[in-house]
């Protein structure tokens, strides 16, 4: 049979315990942001900004003296950088260097999809089946 004492000191043990793991888990975030800022910070790239902002880095680019917001990185909580649709591996403190690669590498793409014009898409067959032409009358 469990006292409420017992199970009062359990429920609070526990949550001290979540507490202090969420908090790791906030110093390890912010410690591979630091890093990954620091690795896109490292060479200056022409019309591009990163910015270090609490846990989020905040990729800019800078054309016609405006800054646009393109992405972000954040550390979500299984560990992972985060930008968009695209994640890292885990990070551990066996990964955490492949990990600032990868997101290396994921940011020059995000750079480059930015870069690129965009084209307007053919609209797809099948949202252009049900339409209907319409003769108009000629024009006098």
């Amino acid at each position: 049979m469990v006292t409420l004492i017992e199970a009062l000191a359990a429920e609070r043990a526990k949550r001290q315990q979540v507490d202090a793991d969420n908090s790791t888990r906030l110093q390890i975030g912010r410690a591979v942001l630091e890093a990954l800022a620091d690795r896109l910070n490292a060479e200056p790239l022409a019309g591009w900004l990163f910015v270090l902002d609490g846990q989020v880095i905040r990729a800019f680019r800078i054309y016609g003296g405006a800054r646009e917001q393109v992405g972000t990185w954040t550390v979500d909580e299984e560990l992972r950088l985060v930008t968009g649709d695209q994640m890292t591996e885990w990070i551990t403190s066996e990964s955490w260097a492949r990990v600032i690669d990868e997101a290396v590498e994921i940011t020059a793409q995000l750079i480059v999809d930015a870069e690129t014009p965009r084209v307007a898409k053919p609209k797809k067959v099948a949202e252009t089946e049900g339409a209907e032409i319409v003769e108009l009358p000629p024009r006098i």
